[in-house]
């Protein structure tokens, strides 16, 4: 609903959730009539008599009074006095924020910011009509380059261990936006117990592009953790070489050994990692160096079971010490921390640590021994989530083989499928397909894998389970299915591809909005062409009210709205509160999109419930350039609202002089 601001004083979300006093949150912006007509509602909150100000707050929003309904969507959303109810909270926010009140579009892009699914889009354009409107919180928020509530732990945390975590983790994820700002060279040479830092989890967990950005900040190639184990070992031993190649670019030595005398070469045979061990032979490994047992890599290449390695191995020279099963036995050993040492595996079994470490050797032959594919890690995690998110799909394949349950859940309810779909692991989603494993597996309260995957927008792993037959028209939270999501992202080809495997065209989310409804506002031309091609609705409207042709011209996507006026959409249908496209578009400033609207006849004086037109909606948020478009169009100047003030009025009162000399050259 678009709506004029209200003059009554401001109170922050914040203050609410907290049961601050309500004086340290209220100050006048400026002079204000002696009377407050919300003045009851905020005694009643100072005396933390939540319902009763939910009551005298619920009968001026009706009213359309813009703070009041900001502060009725603050209790909504914190549940004070009335039952807890995010989607009413947003669209208290919206209609407060389309009356220009500040307050009201932060808490609105903070919303959209943290909601499930996120609309970023939608949360960085009202974040910027909070700092147009001049709150502090907003430009704060832009200065720092992130939406509301988006956690930067290079700036927010100030605790040197918790910043030390941040960093590790975003390390071993390859969060490279996180990992650049980070530059302090102490904490990028900092270590755990076991003496390994960042270049290490980002080496061991294959994050090529992170392993680049540590190393150009200064980290240390060949640095050993208290066992002597390099960064270039842990790559040896990681699924993919990316990381490899990035270490042996930049000086990392080949041959080096940990404590035990393995070299990386080791590493990657006892891992069977076959396209690691030709690159580290490449860069010149040798293959005949011996440990302190005297083993070499190609007695870990037959404990593997790798044939392609040790032939490979065999022809550089290698020649096996001891006999395969010999060091098979050896392996089934699992080696933990000294004694002196804090185990982090204490009370694990010994598969549940082969798991977690992704080494597919040692867990075939603790499975051949009797263990159980089954078995569950200290936090009951099974552990084929485990080596799933370990993204070691020879540790899954070799659970699978052994029988275990790809259904079984961890503490949180998600199965291993969908948590690699959601993690982006293809090679993992592609082992557990391969073995039999439905493409559509997954717990009772998570996403579907393919919805997984199509929120991240992971290629490779939606390709996978359209080939598995995934369903594609199952929806994950919210209601939302994959070509919803599709339909907002940059890559129109998945969308197309889902259209043509049978997604429904007009499926509605939650909020009543379908794939062509996203689209519209994402201005993705070739995914409405497409939608509609497939027989999808023009004109199919959310609970509110808004049309796909309303989205778009709410979100300032010109070609869009040109693209649906085309096809027939009726630029005349009223949202719930009766706001036009027309009056959106003017809302949201884009003269292109009134231009449009107008070219195919749309109501240029069309009037919402409030008595607004465009022209006056565009005088209160002070757009000169859509005030001019409007009243070159012929837009009428004497028209009054149920405020019985006009557009001129509005322009006066709000002291807005570019656009009060518009019309005084009328």
């Amino acid at each position: 609903m678009v709506r004029r601001r209200g003059a009554a004083p401001l109170l922050l979300l914040a203050f609410l959730a907290a049961g601050a006093p309500l004086a340290a949150a209220v100050k006048p912006a400026n002079k204000q009539p002696t009377v407050d007509a919300l003045e009851s509602a905020k005694a009643a909150m100072r005396l933390k008599d939540f319902s009763r100000a939910a009551t005298e707050l619920e009968r001026f929003a009706k009213k359309g009074d813009a703070d009041a309904q900001y502060l009725l969507g603050s209790l909504c959303l914190s549940g004070l006095g009335v039952p807890v109810d995010t989607a009413r909270a947003r669209t208290l926010f919206e209609e407060a924020a389309r009356q220009q009140h500040a307050r009201a579009a932060y808490s609105l892009a903070t919303l959209l910011a943290t909601a499930e699914p996120r609309d970023p889009i939608a949360a960085q354009r009202w974040l910027e009509e909070a700092r147009r409107l001049g709150l502090t919180a907003a430009e704060e928020t832009a200065q720092r380059k992130s939406l509301p509530l988006q956690f930067q732990p290079q700036t927010d945390l100030t605790d040197i261990r918790a910043r030390r975590e941040a960093l590790w983790l975003a390390a071993s994820q390859g969060d490279l936006a996180t990992l650049a700002g980070f530059t302090d060279r102490t904490l990028l040479g900092s270590s755990d117990e076991f003496g390994r830092g960042a270049l290490a989890r980002a080496a061991a967990a294959g994050q090529a592009d992170a392993v680049a950005v540590l190393l150009k900040q200064g980290a240390n190639v060949g640095a050993g953790d208290q066992f002597g184990v390099t960064p270039l070992m842990l790559a040896a031993h990681a699924t993919t070489p990316g990381a490899l190649k990035v270490l042996l670019g930049s000086g990392a030595r080949v041959d080096d050994h940990d404590a035990a005398g393995n070299t990386a070469l080791m590493y990657a045979a006892r891992s069977a990692r076959a396209r690691n061990v030709e690159e580290l032979l490449r860069a010149g490994a040798t293959a005949t160096t011996r440990n302190v047992q005297d083993w070499s890599a190609l007695d870990f290449a037959l404990a593997a079971d790798a044939d392609d390695i040790s032939a490979t191995l065999r022809a550089r020279g290698a020649v096996a010490i001891r006999k395969s099963a010999t060091t098979a036995a050896a392996l089934s050993d699992v080696r933990r921390a000294p004694q002196q040492s804090l185990d982090l595996y204490a009370g694990w079994p010994d598969v549940a640590v082969a798991a977690t470490r992704g080494d597919p050797a040692l867990l075939r032959k603790l499975l051949a021994n009797g263990a159980s594919p089954d078995a569950r890690a200290g936090d009951g995690s099974p552990i084929l989530s485990m080596a799933a998110l370990g993204d070691s799909p020879q540790s899954v394949e070799a659970l699978l083989a052994a029988g275990a349950n790809p259904s079984r859940t961890d503490r949180h309810g998600n199965t291993a499928l969908a948590s690699a779909a959601r993690a982006g692991l293809a090679d993992v989603v592609r082992a557990m397909l391969a073995h039999g494993v439905s493409a559509n597996m997954h717990g009772a309260t998570e996403d579907p894998p393919l919805v997984a995957a199509a929120r991240s927008g992971h290629v490779a792993i939606i390709e996978a389970l359209l080939g598995a037959k995934a369903d594609i028209n199952e929806p994950g939270a919210g209601a939302t299915t994959a070509l919803m999501l599709l339909a907002q992202q940059a890559n129109a080809t998945l969308a197309v591809r889902v259209l043509g495997a049978g997604a429904k065209a007009d499926s509605e989310d939650g909020a009543g909005r379908t794939a062509l409804w996203y689209a519209a506002r994402a201005g993705n031309l070739d995914v409405m062409r497409e939608l509609l091609a497939r027989g999808a609705a023009v004109d199919p409207a959310d609970r509110d009210g808004v049309t796909p042709l309303g989205a778009a011209a709410d979100n300032s996507s010109a070609a869009a709205v040109e693209f649906l006026l085309a096809k027939g959409a009726r630029n005349e249908v009223r949202t719930r509160h009766g706001d036009t496209p027309l009056i959106l578009a003017a809302s949201a400033g884009c003269v292109e999109c009134i231009d449009k609207l107008l070219g195919a006849e749309a109501d240029k004086n069309a009037q919402n419930e409030f008595g607004d037109t465009a022209l006056m909606i565009a005088s209160r948020a002070g757009r000169p350039q859509v005030v001019q478009r409007l009243l070159r169009a012929g837009a009428s100047t004497t028209l009054r609202n149920a405020d019985h003030a006009s557009a001129i009025d509005i322009a006066t009162a709000r002291g807005l002089p570019d656009v009060s000399k518009l019309f005084a050259a009328e």
